[in-house]
């Protein structure tokens, strides 16, 4: 009688003590091995993915844009045929580079683009988007009066 009190004192106590063990081991926080805030977005593999998918669902915005920088630096009628004819030549390697991107998306080196710039029309928007900043003198002497 002894020796079965005894293994149901035993079985008790390792059913009644493990999950409480359990419960208050899984209550603290596990500590992080890598802080994702550490890892720079650009140097992994979803960059050039993402640049690939971006690069080959958008080449074709290269079209208007090439005729509209030959355009501006040339002459309009320049930028309507010669603009339009770079444009597509672009936005078909523009096409395939991003493909290409999204193929070899777990192949380093992620960080480098294979056409630069590195999305369509970046450089176009870029040169558009600048502001001239007025003069250092005309705000000097607005603010001494």
């Amino acid at each position: 009688m002894r020796k079965t009190f005894a293994w149901y004192f035993l079985l008790f106590s390792f059913f009644f003590f493990t999950p409480v063990a359990a419960e208050q081991e899984c209550t603290t926080q596990p500590q992080a091995l890598i802080d994702s805030r550490d890892i720079p977005y650009n140097r992994t593999p979803i960059n050039k993915l993402g640049r690939g998918f971006i690069n080959a669902l958008t080449c074709i915005l290269e079209i208007p844009g090439e005729a509209i920088k030959v355009g501006q630096e040339k002459d309009p009628l320049t930028g309507m045929t010669l603009g339009v004819v770079e444009g597509f030549c672009t936005a078909g390697l523009r096409g395939l580079t991003g493909l290409f991107d999204v193929v070899t998306f777990a192949i380093p080196p992620y960080n480098k683009p294979l056409m630069q710039p590195e999305y369509a029309l970046q450089s176009f928007l870029v040169k558009s988007k600048e502001i001239p900043k007025p003069p250092m003198k005309t705000i000097e002497a607005n603010v001494q009066k």
